[in-house]
């Protein structure tokens, strides 16, 4: 009961700590490490499905833009799938909602 407690409690400002933790929880629940980026493939997955977005081209995008604004290139390569979820307040509400179902469905929390 209180390990579902803290699932429900993440707060928009600290989640992108709060679902790295949980999915990390899930992989170590799953197997080895490789089940933590195949958690967190899931996860942008059921992101894409359920909101109707393309995660890699809202990156490709953003990159394009940086390198328009002349951003150096390796700090455009460090961008990644969190970061454009972070640009949009309804993809970080999903995202939580998302990373909870999944603790809920692999019983971690």
């Amino acid at each position: 009961m209180e390990s579902i407690r803290e699932v429900v409690a993440i707060d928009t400002t600290s989640w992108r700590d709060e679902t790295g933790k949980i999915l990390r929880k899930i992989g170590n629940e799953c197997g080895d490490g490789a089940s933590y980026q195949e958690v967190r493939a899931e996860s942008y997955s059921m992101l894409e499905k359920r909101m109707g977005v393309s995660l890699k081209q809202r990156l490709t995008n953003k990159r394009r833009r940086m390198a328009e604004e002349g951003v150096c290139k390796s700090k455009r390569d460090k961008l990644n799938y969190l970061d454009i979820i972070a640009e949009d307040k309804k993809l970080i509400e999903g995202y939580m909602a998302i990373v909870k179902e999944m603790a809920i469905k692999y019983g971690v929390a």
